[in-house]
């Protein structure tokens, strides 16, 4: 108790130091592009980190925004998907897939000026597989260990073939060693120090994290002087913000667009990498017989609900992948809208209209979670399924997902990896995640044998996967959405396919 005591005294040092250098820069800047200083960049983001902002534990969408920011990473997507070099300039496997070399690049620095060494990757990623708690763990399941024979060489020992490896490391945050030893999770997440395009300078819980340009960041100082990840989680608040100037740049809703295209303000598009979907406890009162499972299935228009509950701006999707993630087989289709056959099977399961809970967040991950929500209850009702609409904060119902104990019906997610590939949502919702309630063995199964192979074989296991939970609807998929965003028109910035920010090239006019 006494360590860790004086770990988090040494952290709010630290933190208080920091607070003094924000107050330095905000007496100085405007904290908007569109303020009397051009180069700072405020962006309304939906959520915040759900646990202690700390890139070894956190692995939450609202997390990575910063850690892509404050950190680097082995490998990095572009703007299209595709992996790039970063911290590595290349990785080798050998020939089953069981081992991974791959070379750091020369001139790496922490932003407290320390060399970046291969030990400092290897470090990171054998703190996640001893961190219990750690989201991150939920998709390293085959990392068995890691080395550094020398300075610029890191090897993945893993317990299983895994071809997919190089998508894993887009994902994982490099720490210093040193820095993360000294202070501990809670302490570092008070006083991070990383590698990336820009540097700590505050963080307020439910209100923003603020960062400043790192000057010697081995990809080339940013255009932008302070970065500030505002939490704006109500929808019409994060629009107005953009209209108003008080933000730069914040993701909106499908029923927003046309308002925000008629104010002034940029409108930019792109289909997300995301599937929204019914979770389902499927241990639980009538939702453990398949047959109520499969008739919500058959209840869902997921064309009409697109249409005209999201404007149009998203597609139906049976999958647990978008199309653009790999992992998606766009010849398997799934059961079809069918309100006769839901109330066939509902008959046949001797479903007396026993009440079944749906939870969702009121505001946060989802745009128009509550519209969608209650259009789902629609569906389900016209088949004869008796629905108990639950709403909340985003914070709670993560809290409902994370533990499964308290999920007792179904409830409105979304899964969008951030690696570009299919294995993420995979394991998370069949494979033993916080959204496999099932535990079949077959779909672990089918999860374990994607990651053996690559190529045509891989797309068909997915492919064998799809078929699995059409069966079965231990998940309900309904759409990929389209991901909107409204931007200041001084702000050249392109949305990315995966969704998250990263901004170290983000420039602007004038």
């Amino acid at each position: 108790m006494t360590h860790r005591s004086s770990r988090v005294r040494r952290a709010l040092t630290a933190v208080a130091a920091l607070t003094g250098a924000a107050l330095a820069l905000s007496a100085c800047a405007g904290g908007s592009a569109s303020s009397s200083d051009a180069h700072n960049l405020t962006i309304g983001v939906v959520a915040e980190p759900e646990k202690s902002p700390d890139p070894i534990v956190d692995g939450s969408l609202a997390g990575y925004n910063i850690y892509y920011t404050l950190f680097d990473q082995l490998t990095v997507l572009d703007a299209d998907g595709t992996i790039q070099p970063s911290l590595a300039t290349s990785w080798t496997p050998n020939a089953d897939f069981t081992q991974w070399t791959f070379t750091l690049r020369d001139g790496v620095t922490f932003q407290d000026g320390e060399p970046l060494k291969a030990s400092d990757v290897a470090f990171t990623y054998e703190t996640v597989l001893h961190t219990p708690d750690s989201d991150n763990l939920g998709y390293m399941g085959m990392l068995s260990s890691v080395t550094a024979p020398d300075d610029h060489t890191v090897v993945f020992q893993l317990n299983s073939p895994f071809s997919p490896w190089p998508s894993i490391t887009t994902a994982q945050s490099i720490v210093p060693e040193k820095v993360y030893t000294a202070l501990g999770s809670e302490g570092f997440a008070a006083a991070p120090v990383g590698s990336g395009p820009f540097s700590f300078v505050s963080w307020k819980r439910g209100v923003d994290y603020v960062l400043k340009r790192n000057d010697s960041y081995w990809g080339g100082a940013p255009k932008i002087d302070t970065l500030t990840f505002q939490t704006v989680s109500d929808e019409e608040a994060r629009l107005n913000g953009v209209i108003s100037g008080s933000l730069d740049l914040a993701l909106i809703s499908p029923n927003q667009v046309t308002s925000a295209e008629g104010s002034g303000v940029d409108v930019r598009s792109r289909p997300a990498n995301g599937t929204t979907f019914l979770g389902i406890n499927s241990t639980s009162g009538p939702l453990a017989d398949q047959r109520i499972r499969q008739a919500i299935w058959h209840a869902i228009d997921r064309d009409a609900l697109v249409k005209t509950v999201l404007s149009g701006r998203a597609v139906a999707n049976d999958q647990i992948v978008a199309a653009n993630v790999a992992g998606y087989a766009s010849d398997a289709t799934g059961p079809a809208y069918d309100p006769a056959a839901a109330k066939a099977l509902l008959a046949d399961a001797g479903y007396t209209g026993e009440a079944i809970p749906l939870e969702y967040a009121t505001s946060g991950r989802i745009p128009m979670s509550a519209e969608i929500a209650q259009a789902i209850a629609g569906y389900l009702d016209a088949v004869g399924i008796t629905v108990t609409l639950s709403g909340m904060d985003q914070a709670t119902l993560s809290n409902h997902i994370y533990s499964t104990v308290d999920m007792k019906g179904l409830y409105l997610n979304t899964w969008a990896p951030s690696t570009m590939d299919g294995d993420m949502p995979a394991t998370n919702l069949f494979a033993g995640g916080q959204n496999d309630y099932a535990k079949s063995p077959a779909t672990a199964a089918l999860v374990a044998k994607q990651r053996t192979v690559a190529g045509d074989e891989r797309l068909a296991t997915f492919r064998s996967l799809a078929e699995a939970n059409f069966d079965n609807a231990f998940i309900v998929p309904l759409f990929t959405p389209q991901a909107d965003y409204a931007v200041s028109p001084k702000v050249t910035w392109t949305p990315r396919v995966d969704g998250e920010y990263k901004l170290a090239g983000v420039t602007f006019a004038g």
